[in-house]
């Protein structure tokens, strides 16, 4: 490429690349000053700078951020994971927490297509509710099938799971109470039912510093699942209609690669405890302007497009959830 070319691309990519940042630090200052969840303002963001019309501007750089950076920070949040963490629950939190992935996610599924989702959307919507919220989110919008109707569901699904994170996060810890949970069983029912991170966080600690304790690693036991979850899914999709059926096994994603190598990396003590600092901040970063950018691309109009029926599943899909991370922490703790 002559250097007059990549004058022109770096040109083409730089205003978006410069809003996507933007974005991205202002979600973050924004989420300390107001106590709001950082994906949340992320999108409201996007969706006000999506309100401008500058897309045809901007969207090059966007797209840096909505497709390959947003993978490379869900393989980055492998290096988050903390197997002597994960072990310290023991075996029944390894197998709760895949039967609420699994179980979510074939009742997330179930749902949707009786609601008359289509079938990627249905598990975009069902991952958020089954493993960890936004990021979740994202990680299976890239496994599915590229198109303006999954990314705007992506949108809209990172907020309706934001907004139920944070009723959860209010309501279960009363409720945790009254259905006579002790404080560790309360952790793990927090880790196993709330979608996303912070309000997890939130709700244990608004109960003891033990139950805040176990509902993080609880938390954490779902958020392993994510790399075989966002496999399966692909898996899924390729032979569904919308993805058309391919013969053999696919190889997984480059990105949940990458999410198993660093969580293994993490595992072996090969990750010095400051660079999974540094990890951790580049991936928070990278998803929230990847979500940014998202909504930036679709703009305010994509809320006006939003399916009843994808509201009506996300709440169904967390009670669902929420029924059954109470069942099994009443079996196994």
């Amino acid at each position: 490429m002559t250097a007059a070319a990549l004058r022109l691309s770096a040109g083409k990519l730089a205003p978006g690349l410069a809003a996507g940042l933007g974005l991205a630090i202002l979600a973050k200052l924004l989420s300390q000053t107001l106590h709001a969840p950082a994906p949340l303002i992320a999108v409201v963001l996007g969706m006000m700078l999506g309100a401008m019309g500058l897309q045809a501007q901007l969207g090059a750089g966007l797209d840096i951020f909505a497709k390959p950076g947003l993978r490379l920070g869900v393989a980055m949040m492998g290096a988050q994971i903390s197997w002597a963490e994960f072990a310290a629950l023991g075996g029944p939190a390894i197998l709760a927490s895949g039967v609420v992935v699994l179980g979510g996610l074939a009742i997330g599924a179930a749902a949707g297509l009786a609601l008359g989702l289509p079938f990627a959307e249905a598990l975009i919507a069902a991952a958020a509710c089954s493993i960890c919220g936004a990021s979740a989110a994202l990680a299976a919008s890239q496994a599915a099938p590229a198109s303006p109707a999954n990314q705007r569901t992506t949108a809209l699904v990172i907020v309706g799971v934001n907004l139920l994170s944070t009723v959860a996060m209010l309501a279960y810890p009363p409720l945790a109470h009254a259905l006579g949970l002790t404080a560790h069983q309360a952790g793990v029912f927090f880790g196993l039912s709330i979608h996303d991170v912070a309000q997890v966080a939130g709700a244990g600690a608004s109960v003891s510093p033990e139950t805040a304790s176990t509902a993080a690693l609880a938390k954490l036991a779902r958020i392993v699942w994510l790399g075989p979850a966002v496999v399966l899914i692909g898996l899924a999709l390729t032979r569904s209609p919308e993805g058309g059926r391919v013969s053999g096994l696919q190889a997984p994603p480059a990105f949940v690669i990458g999410f198993a190598a660093l969580a293994a990396a993490r595992g072996l003590n090969l990750i010095p405890p400051a660079l999974v600092g540094v990890l951790a901040a580049c991936s928070s970063f990278l998803l929230l302007a990847g979500v940014g950018a998202i909504s930036a691309k679709l703009g305010p109009k994509a809320l006006l497009q939003v399916k009843p029926r994808l509201a009506v599943m996300l709440g169904t899909v967390t009670v669902a959830v929420a029924v059954l991370a109470y069942a099994l922490t009443r079996i196994f703790f």
